[in-house]
């Protein structure tokens, strides 16, 4: 696996463009993992929604992986995924490739990016695959900017789904899929208060 090889694949990929348009990709994601040790632990779910300007769901990438080590009891009730649900699911080697793919030259959105990317960059380094940031992809952390919009205040995806009104009653657990879809619509309300906000400094 090379550098080159995804570089080919997101150039397919831009030529599928509707009218060639070839287009920064915007995707928004998250992982869930056996712990927050990016040495010794591992990712047990990723999902990758990417959406159009309009904040839509155009494509996403969702899978569960199996760690090859045991999920931890604590961490179980945090995402209720257990070992036995995940022995037959393909290890990280065997999605990297088409994860990598996905990814290539997009600007990442996640909340807590730094653990998120830390996770992602370990693992694919250890399978032999192309990190991040050399996939040419650019990291963007949407705790940060709930923190500059609302500094002091909790800024947790929890928090913010509260300040804004979002229904979470699906969410037993917390999941990639369902927490990354939840993040798009945070991230629509986080960016209408900073457009908002930027118009009335150019008014005032």
């Amino acid at each position: 696996m090379t550098t080159e090889t995804v570089k080919d694949g997101q150039l397919r990929m831009d030529l599928e463009n509707k009218g060639g348009v070839n287009r920064r990709r915007r995707i928004f994601l998250d992982t869930e993992t056996t712990g927050m040790n990016k040495y010794s632990d591992r990712i047990v779910e990723v999902c990758c929604i990417e959406v159009d300007e309009h904040l839509k769901e155009v494509a996403n990438y969702h899978a569960y992986i199996n760690p090859q080590r045991d999920v931890p009891w604590f961490v179980r009730k945090i995402h209720g995924l257990d070992n036995k649900f995940l022995a037959d699911k393909p290890t990280f080697r065997e999605i990297g490739h088409d994860l990598i793919l996905f990814l290539e030259g997009a600007e990442l959105y996640a909340h807590n990016m730094a653990f998120d990317s830390s996770m992602l960059d370990a693992e694919l380094k250890r399978n032999g695959f192309p990190t991040l940031s050399e996939a040419d992809c650019s990291l963007k952390c949407t705790v940060k900017m709930a923190r500059s919009l609302f500094p002091g205040q909790k800024n947790s995806l929890d928090a913010l789904l509260d300040r804004f009104n979002i229904d979470r009653t699906c969410r037993k657990y917390h999941g990639a899929m369902i927490d990354t879809r939840l993040l798009v619509d945070v991230y629509q309300n986080l960016e209408a208060i900073s457009c908002a906000r930027v118009q009335n400094k150019k008014t005032n």
